[in-house]
């Protein structure tokens, strides 16, 4: 595969992990035949059959039954009895061994292949390797089965898992092989960690490979976890049904690491064993004395499978003999000059990469999740907290203190203000040199720890130019020397009080411009109140001057209608006088409402009937042949309960609507609906036309009292007010949404348990 030159480090981890994913899968004999041999319901039967349908299964498995020395004559031994007397173990051990070589197993690269030196010179020992992941195999068995009663450790699946673990390598190493050709030489040279390396290196280790290989070959949960997770802490790993397994497997490779046995590429040593053993439950005995029983069963593994290059038992214990002397030696001195070189690194490399991922305008909870991510980085993996202090004013003086909790996986699991207890200090006020938190403040303890062991927790003030800015509690495990400590938890500090001046200064700029627009806007309710007073009154008045005279003119015009042949010219000014009398009379009664508006006299209604009523008086009062031709549909939702509303006012909002609607000359119909909307307790009526719609300067007014989009002789406009007017009685509110060409919809909403 070839990498384009100073790819990025996403997009070259990208392009790994589908150069693993397009690996050839594990054949599905081999996928079967691990299926039938971990299961009780298993029969030999079944294994003897699949086995037989794969000729170099089959040659395999009976040169390990002629070599294990079983009693049997080499002539009489068939497939069924090899089956019967290498057991089901061994028959998964061959098969693993067989197929993961077959699909690793690849030409040499061509000339013309960038790769092709590197994997012709590629340091990567397999046959050690696969020594090394024998042995691991074989020593977790051993301790499964020392331990009988632990169910969580089946024996057969911990052997597999061991043989498994380190399978990432070979993905690798077959991806990449000039580059894990590196890895290998950079960890010979420095006597580190070969993940470490792959990381540095190649953008990915062996362990997220080998998750992805497992993921491919679509193998079991446990071992897929076992290859990716089995170099973990055990403290650290998840809750899983098989935690120990995984375990297991971790205690066993650091057992054959001690050992030097094979290769694996991991040259320190983080715990003791039989430690580690304790903290898993297990008898640290066992460790102790398991190493002659893995000597005596690699050996006769090894011979099974004939290893090539297989060494005595003798030259295993003179070769670690000599290996434990040489790194003992290599170790002390290396650890001496290098470990404060390392710490000021890896913290000189956090405080890098934090200030390198901030970015400008940033929360106070963003960097708080930063610090977090930082210190994961830095101080390894553990339960986290942070306890920030916001800033309070005048008498909400440190009021309350804002939590957050995370994870071992550095996710965040909690975030809220709680009130301090009483009389505690202000977080501002400790120092670097504050007791443990358990002593100053035990409520730390109660509020903090539901994630971490309380015998573990330690408290970290993060400090700035001006005190402390927040206080980290943690388990992390591992502390640098003080000044390193306290160059990176002051870089922690000042990003976190310039977060908070930040967002303090835009909260000041929010609130600012919301009072600025909640003042613009009571300014303009207040000129509408005052006008729409004055405008009522000026109503009122019209009203009752205009009254008298029109009652007047209408009632003599109506006597000289009667006495007037109909059908003549003066009979029908005189029909034309009454009518624009009845016009008159309708707007005289509309400046009466909007001056004076009436109570509405609330009963119980079935909305159905309100809005069947409405489209047929709407019906009969449009002018003909309009309002007949257009199709008006209803639609109420099943099971309304009945509303409390006045069914006079509500009906006659409606149709002022429906009458919009219907002048608004819809292309198909108009659509009125009847709903309850049960999270905010309304009765929600709409009426929906595809009619011409209004533009923005006719919505903006078309409530308005006496506004009118209609050329001369319009009417007066009044429709829409009215109805926004009867509604408001109601305590509810008419809303209008419309767009030129599209159509309008008219939404009055009304609160159920309305009194006004």
């Amino acid at each position: 595969m070839q990498i384009t030159a100073d790819p990025s480090k996403a997009q070259r981890i990208d392009m790994i992990l589908r150069e693993i994913d397009s690996l050839p899968t594990l054949p599905a004999i081999a996928m079967r035949l691990l299926t039938l041999t971990a299961s009780d319901d298993s029969s030999a039967n079944e294994v003897t059959e699949l086995i037989s349908s794969d000729p170099v299964m089959t040659g395999k498995i009976l040169s390990m039954c002629k070599r294990a020395s079983l009693g049997v004559r080499a002539d009489a031994v068939t497939i069924d009895k090899a089956v019967v007397l290498l057991g089901f173990e061994a028959v998964r051990m061959a098969v693993l061994s067989i197929k993961v070589f077959d699909v690793f197993d690849k030409p040499a690269p061509e000339p013309t292949d960038p790769d092709a030196t590197a994997a012709t010179n590629n340091t990567f020992d397999r046959v050690n390797f696969w020594r090394h992941s024998l042995a691991v195999g074989v020593a977790a068995e051993l301790i499964a089965t020392a331990h009988p009663d632990a169910r969580d450790l089946p024996r057969s699946e911990a052997f597999v898992c061991g043989l498994m673990h380190d399978m990432g390598k070979l993905a690798l190493d077959f991806i990449l092989p000039k580059a894990f050709a590196r890895v290998v030489e950079l960890t010979e040279l420095n006597n580190g960690n070969i993940a470490e390396l792959e990381r540095r290196v190649i953008g990915i280790d062996h362990h997220t490979a080998g998750k992805r290989l497992a993921e491919q070959w679509q193998l079991p949960r446990q071992i897929l976890d076992t290859m990716w997770m089995h170099s973990s802490s055990y403290e650290t790993l998840p809750r899983l049904e098989h935690r120990r397994l995984v375990g297991l497997i971790g205690l066993a490779d650091l057992i054959v690491r001690r050992q030097h046995i094979g290769y694996s590429g991991n040259f320190t040593f983080e715990r003791d064993p039989e430690q580690l053993a304790e903290v898993m439950g297990l008898n640290p005995k066992v460790i102790e004395t398991l190493g002659p029983k893995l000597y005596d069963e690699l050996q006769r593994r090894e011979g099974i499978l004939d290893l090539d290059g297989q060494p005595s038992r003798e030259l295993y214990l003179e070769s670690i003999q000599r290996a434990n002397q040489t790194l003992w030696r290599l170790n002390s001195a290396r650890e001496k000059r290098t470990r404060l070189a390392t710490v000021q690194s890896e913290v000189l490399d956090g405080i890098t990469a934090f200030f390198t991922a901030a970015t400008p305008g940033r929360t106070v909870q963003d960097a708080m999740d930063s610090v977090v991510a930082s210190a994961r980085a830095v101080l390894g993996k553990g339960y986290t907290a942070l306890i920030y202090e916001p800033p309070q004013h005048g008498e909400a003086a440190r009021a309350s203190w804002l939590i957050c909790e995370y994870d071992h996986e550095g996710a965040a699991t909690r975030s809220e203000l709680i009130a301090p207890p009483l009389h505690a200090p202000s977080l501002t006020t400790l120092d670097q040199a504050a007791p443990d938190p358990a002593a100053i403040m035990p409520w730390v303890v109660d509020a903090l720890t539901s994630n971490g062991d309380a015998r573990e927790i330690q408290m970290l003030p993060l400090n700035c130019a001006w005190g402390v800015a927040a206080v980290m509690v943690h388990d992390l495990p591992r502390l640098p020397p003080t000044k390193q400590l306290d160059a990176i938890t002051s870089c922690w500090g000042a990003a976190i009080a310039s977060a908070s001046q930040h967002e303090d200064a835009r909260r000041l700029g929010e609130e600012l411009a919301q009072t600025n627009r909640a003042l613009a806007e009571a300014q303009d309710r207040l000129l509408h109140s005052e006008s729409m007073a004055r405008l009522g009154e000026m109503a009122a008045g019209a009203a009752h001057e205009m009254n008298n005279p029109l009652a007047v003119i209408s009632g003599r015009s109506q006597m000289l209608a009667m006495s007037i042949d109909p059908g003549s010219k003066n009979g029908q000014a005189a029909k034309t006088i009454v009518e624009q009398c009845k016009r008159l009379t309708d707007l005289i009664t509309s400046l009466r409402m909007f001056a004076e508006p009436p109570e509405p006299e609330r009963r119980s209604c079935d909305i159905g009937t309100v809005l069947d009523d409405a489209v047929r008086r709407t019906r009969s009062d449009s002018p003909k042949p309009t309002g007949a031709q257009i199709a008006i549909s209803v639609k109420v939702q099943s099971g309304l309960p009945t509303v409390s509303l006045d069914p006079d006012q509500i009906g006659l909002a409606i149709r002022e609507l429906l009458l919009n609607a219907v002048q608004s000359s819809p292309r198909s119909s108009i659509t009125i609906t009847g709903r309850i909307d049960t999270d905010d307790q309304l009765l929600v009526i709409q009426v929906s036309d595809d009619g011409g719609g209004m533009n923005g300067y006719t919505l903006a007014h078309a409530m308005d009292p006496f506004f009118s989009a209609k050329p001369a002789g319009r009417q007066a406009g009044m429709g829409l007010s009215r109805a926004k007017q009867l509604v408001e009685s109601h305590g509810g509110q008419l809303g209008l949404r419309s767009a030129p060409n599209v159509g309008t919809v008219a939404t009055m909403s009304i609160p159920l348990d309305s009194q006004e």
